[in-house]
């Protein structure tokens, strides 16, 4: 039998999104993380993403693959709308499949990858703090506990 799998967006923390993924998604459930992910760069409200890997399962290759094309697709517009991307992975596997699509098709946008959320979140913050949105990190740092210049 194999494991439940999902992937949800957590957007109450706006401008910051969390993506979760536990384990591998269906090809179903990957196709809606890119038309979630697809209509919010098309909304054009800029955001920061933070995509939470650490209960993830390993993607399939025609998902590796997938996920090159799209990045390749939609490029110009996540160079446009996101802030940024921050990676919580755990897994040295996981972490290599994710280094292995950035190896092909490079992220236009400045990147983390970490194995906390608080870190990647303190981040986030201030990326999103050098956006002139100080109210938003502030609330983000506040909503998290990390001290105000841990990330600056």
């Amino acid at each position: 039998m194999l494991p439940d799998s999902s992937v949800t967006f957590d957007d109450s923390r706006w401008p910051l999104r969390i993506v979760r993924f536990v384990g591998t998604p269906t090809p179903r459930q990957y196709e809606h993380y890119l038309e979630t992910t697809t209509a919010s760069l098309r909304r054009g409200d800029r955001y920061i993403s933070v995509t939470d890997l650490t209960r993830g399962g390993l993607p399939t290759p025609e998902q590796r693959q997938r996920q090159i094309l799209w990045l390749q697709q939609h490029e110009g517009r996540i160079r446009e709308v996101v802030l940024g991307m921050a990676f919580v992975i755990t897994s040295p596997i996981i972490r290599l499949a994710v280094s292995t699509v950035m190896h092909f098709r490079p992220l236009p946008v400045p990147y983390i990858i970490t194995v906390q959320e608080v870190e990647a979140v303190g981040w986030a913050s201030a990326r999103i703090e050098e956006q002139g949105l100080r109210l938003a990190a502030e609330r983000l740092r506040t909503q998290y506990g990390i001290p105000p210049r841990l990330y600056a």
